[in-house]
């Protein structure tokens, strides 16, 4: 461990921490545009500078680590004047409409602009003179916005390990783009949205946030779309992994029968699936329903919540898999004695047989009955 000093306020970190993070998780602000706490540090857009004490010149806090007895300083005469320069520099050469951008209000661009208060006018500004991209699904480009921070170099690279994005340069400008400036679309994008997250200006934006929806049920609209709202990229990552017990344990959460979901779900999922917009939606409800057969219990079986009997008795008619989650889910919560488990489900004793009902195999039509 390191004992450091920020503007006097002595801090215990660890020994080689990143300075910038230290002092944001201790609630000291420190300017930043190209930092990003999941990203490798880099230390070009050159905010986050401080002083040290005992050293000459100013060192980006972002690739500063952190060594006892350090004692630092993010506010000064000098510093205030190399960030407001820094901040002109890179204004020079950004558009000057900024309420007319679609991230107007919820840019970092403009939250520094109104933090260090940059001088306009004083240096001579720039056009850049390129085309919004709007040929790729779902990400739109608009580089004339780019700062050059590299957050979604770095992401596309290091975060993800797609290695699409790179820097280009055209004429005097350089710019972030693809090999030969091909669409997303035919450089092997995976279209995951990465970029467009870590992006602080609005520059690479995704268009289905544009539209003004509710932007968590914008980057995930599977789970929205989900009538139980089950976390399904999550269990689908717990699949690609080979991880079927944790997939099926996820499920679970939500839902008491993934089996039979993945037999008779209406997988309204799949149409709100982002992989339908570059070129078809996932399987969700056959991937659910290959955890479910998979799974062995090794996460779930035998850790559910049990409440005590509460005396009371509810009878819940019917036979079905919805009947049979809500009579498990009232088996957990009011501990009623009237239900009981067999086969994975919970029904009423009085319709031990009811067709359809997960212990007896109804009509054909309902799926097969290894399922059901």
């Amino acid at each position: 461990m390191a004992v450091i000093t920020i503007d006097g306020v002595r801090l215990t970190v660890e020994e080689g921490a990143n300075v910038l993070d230290c002092a944001l998780d201790n609630g000291i602000y420190i300017p930043h545009l190209c930092h990003h706490k999941d990203l490798n540090p880099l230390g070009s857009c050159r905010m986050c500078i401080v002083e040290v004490e005992g050293q000459s010149g100013v060192n980006p806090s972002c690739t500063l680590k952190a060594k006892d007895g350090m004692v630092i300083r993010t506010k000064s005469a000098e510093l205030t004047r190399l960030r407001m320069l820094a901040l002109e520099l890179l204004l020079t050469g950004h558009p000057e409409d900024c309420s007319t951008c679609p991230k107007y209000g919820n840019c970092e661009l403009q939250m520094l602009i109104q933090y260090i208060g940059p001088k306009p006018g004083r240096l001579k500004m720039r056009t850049k003179g390129f085309q919004p991209q709007e040929g790729n699904p779902l990400i739109l480009h608009d580089m004339n916005r780019c700062v050059l921070c590299g957050r979604c170099v770095r992401a596309c690279n290091e975060l993800r390990g797609v290695r699409v994005l790179r820097y280009n340069k055209r004429d005097m400008e350089t710019y972030v783009g693809t090999l030969h400036d091909r669409l997303l679309i035919d450089s092997d994008c995976r279209f995951c949205g990465a970029c467009a997250e870590v992006c602080p200006t609005g520059t690479i934006r995704d268009k289905l946030i544009a539209t003004g929806a509710e932007r968590e049920d914008t980057i995930v609209p599977c789970r929205a779309a989900c009538p139980a709202h089950t976390d399904v990229p999550r269990y689908i990552r717990f699949v690609r992994q080979g991880n079927f017990e944790a997939a099926a344990a996820v499920i679970r959460e939500k839902a008491p029968f993934p089996n039979t979901l993945g037999l008779i779900c209406t997988h309204v999922c799949e149409l709100k699936c982002k992989r339908g917009e570059v070129n078809e939606a996932m399987s969700i409800r056959n991937i659910k329903r290959t955890a479910a057969e998979l799974d062995t219990g090794k996460y779930w079986r035998g850790k559910g919540k049990q409440l005590p009997d509460t005396g009371k008795k509810v009878c819940v008619v019917g036979g079905g898999p919805a009947v049979s989650a809500q009579a498990g889910s009232r088996r957990h919560r009011e501990g009623s004695p009237t239900h009981r488990r067999r086969h994975d489900g919970l029904r009423h004793p009085l319709l031990p047989s009811a067709p359809g009902s997960r212990g007896r195999r109804g009509p054909g039509h309902r799926g097969p009955g290894r399922g059901l």
